[in-house]
């Protein structure tokens, strides 16, 4: 897998078509490749697939762009674990108590 430093969008005059070059380093080698992309909209998908991801690589063996991306966790639950948990009961905090006390008492 060789790093991707950097994405360039291309139109060909002699081919008459849109392409990407990619920039790479790794493993000792430094190298541009480029692919046939058709058109200038699938060329700005990946140029911003890129920008937005943490890393990137190319895989030469397969031909494969692989763009990763990390995600921050605030300890936010998802909505749908929150309502499993209220259904089952097991998220009564010492409000419910109290409730179900002054229920009883009226």
């Amino acid at each position: 897998m060789l790093a991707i430093q950097g994405l360039k969008c291309i139109y060909d005059t002699g081919a008459r078509g849109w392409a990407i070059e990619l920039a790479l380093s790794g493993e000792g080698e430094e190298a541009v490749r480029r692919f046939d992309v058709d058109g200038p909209d699938d060329a700005e998908m990946l140029i911003e697939a890129f920008e937005d991801s943490t890393a990137s690589a190319f895989d030469p063996a397969t031909g494969e762009i692989v763009f990763a991306y990390e995600y921050a966790d605030f300890g936010v639950e998802d909505e749908d674990e929150e309502e499993s948990d209220d259904e089952d009961g097991e998220d009564e905090g010492p409000d419910a108590a109290d409730e179900d006390e002054e229920k009883g008492k009226s």
